[in-house]
This record gives C-alpha cells, structure tokens and sequence, in this order.
C-alpha cells in the first residue's frame, strides 16, 4: 500500500511539471494526489466500499484539500485538482472495455466499461460538490461585503 501512495505521489507531481505548476506548488500538489489514492485504498480495501464510492470519497477530499491549498499559494484551484485526480482515473477498466469490445465479448466489454463510467462520474460528482459548496460561501461571502459598502453609502 506504501509503495501505490509513493507512486502516485510521483505520478501527480509529474502531471503538475507537465502542466508548468509552480515550483513552490509540487510539493502539496504531490501530497493532494497520494492523501485522494490513499483515501481511495483506505476505502476500498479496508471498508469493502465499492470502488466508485471509493473514487468519489478520496475526489471529495482531494478536492477540498484543493481547494485550501490554492487560497494558501494563490493559485488556481485546477492547478491542484487536475493533477491530484490523476491517480483516481480509471484508465484500466476503460482499456479492458474496449480490449473486450474488439474481441467481440460484448457483454464483458459493456460491463467493463459501465464500471468505468460510474467511476468518472463519481471524480466529476466529487468535484462538482466540493465547488460548488466553495462557490456558494464565496458568492454569500461577497454579498455580505457589497452590502455592507451600501449601508455604508
């Protein structure tokens, strides 16, 4: 389990230089990534959650974790989130999917890639509600500061 948080700490820091982040930044983006896999393995090993509430429990803490460290540096919230889902995507159960569409085993081949479609859904479900969360008490956030400087007025 060790040498997977490792890894995907590497992978998430490669992708965060391949997007020319910061240098400053790779340090917590690597950290966003290995704490989203390690939630993930925490939740599916250990909890026999189903991977796709596995996925979307370690998106939703990648993604707040993202969203704190990019008011701390100052940077934009992707800068963190895209490289820390890296780890999460499911690469090998779309793969397998097409590997079995090819070989004409359909149902196989559908199933693979039912799984991995619940999959993504539950990384884009995890950050669609911790944004949206955000979004919300920013947007509350600055209304309470307009209205403030028109009482003031």
């Amino acid at each position: 389990m060790l040498v997977s948080i490792f890894f995907s700490y590497i992978a998430t820091t490669a992708f965060a230089v391949l997007f020319n982040a910061p240098k400053r930044t790779l340090l917590p983006v690597g950290l966003i990534g290995a704490v989203g896999w390690s939630v993930y393995l925490l939740m599916r090993d250990y909890f026999s959650y189903s991977s796709p509430l596995s996925i979307f429990c370690g998106t939703v803490v990648l993604s707040l974790m993202s969203e704190l460290f990019a008011r701390i540096y100052k940077q934009p919230v992707t800068l963190f989130t895209i490289p820390g889902i890296v780890p999460l995507v499911p690469g090998l159960p779309i793969y397998q999917g097409m590997y079995y569409m090819i070989m004409s085993a359909y149902s196989i081949g559908i199933e693979k890639l039912i799984k991995a479609s619940m999959e993504a859904g539950a990384i884009s479900l995890g950050i669609l509600l911790v944004s949206g969360l955000f979004r919300i008490f920013k947007v509350r956030r600055d209304r309470r500061f307009v209205y403030s400087r028109i009482k003031e007025q």
